[in-house]
C-alpha cells in the first residue's frame, strides 16, 4: 500500500474519531440556550429575540440593544469554539449586547424557522431587533465587533 493511501486512511479514522466524539454531546457552563418559540406570523415578529430559558428567566426588552443569535449545537467543534467567542463578547459588552445560543439538535425547528443549513450560523440584530447581517462557521470575537461598527450599530 503506498504511504499516501496509507495517510488518507488514518486521516479519515481520526475525522471519525472526530466526529464520534463531538457528537457526543455535553452542556457547557455559561452557555445558555434560547428557548423555543412557535414560528411567528410575519417577517416582523421573526427578527424579535427570543427570551432567555435558564433556571432563573429574566425579561429581554425587544428592542433594548443590538443581538448577536447563534445557531449550532454542542456537538459541532466549530461551535464549540464559537461558545468561547461568545462568553468572551458577554464578558466584553456585558450589557451593551445580548448575545443567545440555540442548539438546532435541542430545538429541532430552529433551522427552519431561522433559514439556516450550517452551523455554526450568527445572525446580527440591530437594536430594533432588524436582522442586519449572517454569518456562517467561526467568527472571532474582533470581527463580530468590527461587522457591528460596518454596520452603523454602536456598543
Amino acid at each position: 500500500m503506498k504511504t499516501g493511501t496509507k495517510i488518507a486512511i488514518v486521516a479519515l479514522l481520526a475525522l471519525a474519531v472526530a466526529a464520534t466524539v463531538s457528537l457526543r454531546g455535553g452542556k457547557r457552563a455559561g452557555y445558555v440556550p434560547v428557548a423555543e418559540q412557535p414560528a411567528p406570523a410575519d417577517k416582523a415578529m421573526a427578527a424579535a429575540p427570543a427570551p432567555i430559558a435558564d433556571p432563573a428567566p429574566r425579561a429581554v426588552a425587544a428592542a433594548a440593544k443590538p443581538r448577536l443569535l447563534e445557531l449550532g449545537s454542542m456537538r459541532c467543534q466549530a461551535c464549540l469554539e464559537m461558545a468561547k467567542v461568545l462568553d468572551a463578547l458577554r464578558a466584553s459588552q456585558g450589557p451593551k449586547l445580548q448575545v443567545d445560543f440555540i442548539d438546532v439538535f435541542e430545538q429541532p425547528s430552529a433551522p427552519e424557522r431561522y433559514r439556516i443549513s450550517v452551523i455554526p450560523t450568527q445572525i446580527l440584530y440591530d437594536g430594533a431587533g432588524k436582522e442586519i447581517f449572517r454569518h456562517t462557521g467561526y467568527f472571532s470575537h474582533d470581527d463580530i465587533l468590527s461587522k457591528f461598527g460596518e454596520l452603523g450599530v454602536k456598543l
